[in-house]
C-alpha cells in the first residue's frame, strides 16, 4: 500500500491559538451539556461515533474557516468527485489519556490538526510527524499510529481528528452496525 499523506500548516490556527483553545474548551463544555452529566468523565474521543465537532463550534468564526478549508483539503487530497462525508471529534486529553497504537479501519482517510499539541509527536509504523500548532496531517486510515510525549505536560493536549468515508465504506458500516447506529454527525464534503 502506498504511504501517501499530506502535511499542511494552517497559519491562522497558529496565529489565533488562544482563540482556538478557548473555543475548544467551549466545545467541550457544550459536549458535556448536550450529552449529560455522566459524559463529564467520558472522553470526547471515545464518543467520536455519535457527534461532530462542527455542531459544537457553531457561532465560532475561526472554526468555521477551518471546517470550510478542511473540506477543500479533503477534496484535493482524495482526487475524486464521488460523494464523501466526514466526521470529526475533539481530542481533549491530559497526559495520561494520550492515545496508544490504533488505526481507523472504518474510514477511507484519517487526519488531525494540532491546536495545543504540547511537546508531542505522532508516531506511525514507518514515519513520524512532529506535532506543531496549526499542522494538519491527512493520510490513509490503515496507518497504525500513537501519540508520543516528548516532554511531560500539564493541562489539556488538544487536537481535532477526523475520518472521511465514501459510499462503499458506509455500506460496510451499515452491515457492521446497522443503518440506525451510525454517526448522524457525518457532513458532506
Amino acid at each position: 500500500m502506498e504511504m501517501k499523506y499530506l502535511i499542511k500548516n494552517l497559519s491562522y490556527i497558529k496565529n489565533n491559538q488562544k482563540e482556538f483553545i478557548k473555543t475548544s474548551e467551549l466545545a467541550h463544555k457544550r459536549f458535556v451539556f448536550t450529552y449529560g452529566k455522566p459524559f463529564n468523565e467520558m472522553s470526547t474521543t471515545w464518543f467520536y461515533r455519535y457527534y461532530n465537532l462542527t455542531t459544537l463550534t457553531v457561532g465560532c468564526p475561526l472554526y468555521y474557516k477551518f471546517f470550510k478549508d478542511l473540506q477543500k483539503i479533503i477534496r484535493k487530497f482524495s482526487k475524486h468527485k464521488k460523494p464523501l462525508w466526514y466526521q470529526c471529534w475533539l481530542n481533549f486529553h491530559e497526559q495520561h489519556e494520550v492515545l496508544d497504537w490504533h488505526f481507523h479501519k472504518d474510514s477511507l482517510f484519517h487526519g488531525y490538526v494540532s491546536i495545543d499539541p504540547k511537546h508531542t509527536e505522532t508516531t506511525f509504523k514507518k514515519y513520524t510527524i512532529k506535532n506543531e500548532v496549526g499542522k494538519l496531517y491527512l493520510g490513509y486510515s490503515y496507518q497504525h499510529h500513537k501519540v508520543k510525549i516528548l516532554t511531560p505536560f500539564q493541562g489539556k493536549r488538544i487536537t481535532v481528528a477526523f475520518d472521511i468515508v465514501d459510499e462503499e465504506i458506509l455500506q460496510k458500516l451499515y452491515k457492521k452496525v446497522g443503518t440506525i447506529d451510525i454517526n448522524a454527525g457525518f457532513i458532506p464534503v
